[in-house]
């Protein structure tokens, strides 16, 4: 208990002295002005893509669902989806949503194994697509002539890790030493969850459809969550190409993903400015794009803190009749 507090507190304290030192050399009141100027038609836009992202992304985890055997409506697979993103956002952590995914499904289906592995391999899905459009839309940019000299060495260590993934998630001969390595470093209990995740995923990869459907689907989920990055870089009359987001976003998402701060504030927007930089884009108004995405995410969560309220209201109910009913309480009145 004692060890979640310090590392709840560090990473706090991480996002804390990351927005402080932003907003000490660009200046609060700057990003208050600009915000002032914004083009509430686009902000409005960015928050309909993302909304829209939202519901196809329910649409990836129902099919995974569905492939393990765990069946539902997708219309109360999308009410667990909202549920989870509110929580990813007003949790400390952004994995804290993914726990009430896994135990919504668990409750539902009594299938703990497919509840886990499931909502992983949705994530891990996810960061996969997110990668390699960064990698792709690098290697474009770099044959256009386009690329930024400082965007060299990253390009190199994205294509380099994306390339290590494939091997290692769909080449058994190729993960063999490293999956050896993992068993000594992690927990046993974790270790066998971590290969039953992994075994998961060496069967989707056989199942050709059902591959070719999650990641055409995360292409799109992806591109509109990218897409909202730009809606607001133009809503604050940023002038920037739309592939440039391809390269640049995703890598903030995956900085921010990073276990070591408060739902990825404070990292997503120094990385933000640091790449924003390579394309021409101010500091003042690369933190106020990325702080702008954060408020969007927000928002358009709020519909899962809606029906997790409704949920527990229903289930108070419920158990207030049971206990009024029950032989025990009948027999005292």
């Amino acid at each position: 208990m004692f060890q979640k507090i310090c590392i709840r507190v560090f990473k706090i304290l991480v996002s804390g002295v990351l927005i402080y030192l932003v907003l000490k050399g660009i200046g609060i009141i700057r990003v208050v002005d600009v915000l002032r100027e914004a083009d509430l038609a686009w902000l409005a836009g960015g928050l309909v893509l993302f909304s829209m992202s939202h519901v196809l992304g329910s649409l990836q985890w129902w099919f995974l669902l569905d492939s393990e055997k765990i069946r539902l409506s997708w219309k109360r697979c999308l009410s667990f989806y909202y549920v989870g993103l509110f929580f990813n956002n007003f949790f400390i952590g952004s994995l804290g949503g993914d726990v009430f995914r896994m135990v919504d499904i668990r409750r539902y289906s009594r299938n703990g194994t497919g509840a886990v592995s499931t909502v992983m391999i949705d994530r891990f899905i996810g960061l996969f697509v997110l990668s390699g459009m960064a990698v792709f839309s690098s290697v474009w940019t770099l044959f256009r002539g386009k690329m930024h000299p400082d965007f060299l060495i990253l390009m190199v260590v994205l294509i380099c890790g994306w390339i290590f993934v494939i091997l290692f998630m769909f080449n058994r001969t190729f993960a063999r030493p490293f999956a050896w390595l993992i068993r000594r470093i992690i927990p046993r209990r974790m270790a066998i969850k971590t290969r039953e995740v992994y075994d998961k995923i060496q069967a989707i990869g056989h199942e050709r459809g059902l591959l070719i459907r999650l990641i055409g689907l995360s292409v799109v989920v992806q591109s509109l969550r990218i897409m909202m990055h730009y809606a607001i870089a133009v809503s604050l009359d940023v002038k920037a190409a739309p592939l440039s987001f391809f390269l640049i976003v995703p890598i903030i998402a995956i900085v921010a993903s990073l276990p070591i701060s408060l739902g990825g504030i404070g990292l997503r927007e120094q990385t933000g400015i640091i790449l924003f930089a390579g394309i021409g884009i101010a500091a003042l108004q690369a933190f106020t794009i990325e702080f702008m995405a954060y408020v969007l995410a927000v928002i358009s969560s709020l519909p899962g803190g809606l029906i997790f309220l409704a949920r527990r209201k229903v289930e108070v109910q419920d158990n207030s009749i049971l206990i009024s009913h029950s032989p025990i309480e009948g027999g005292s009145q």
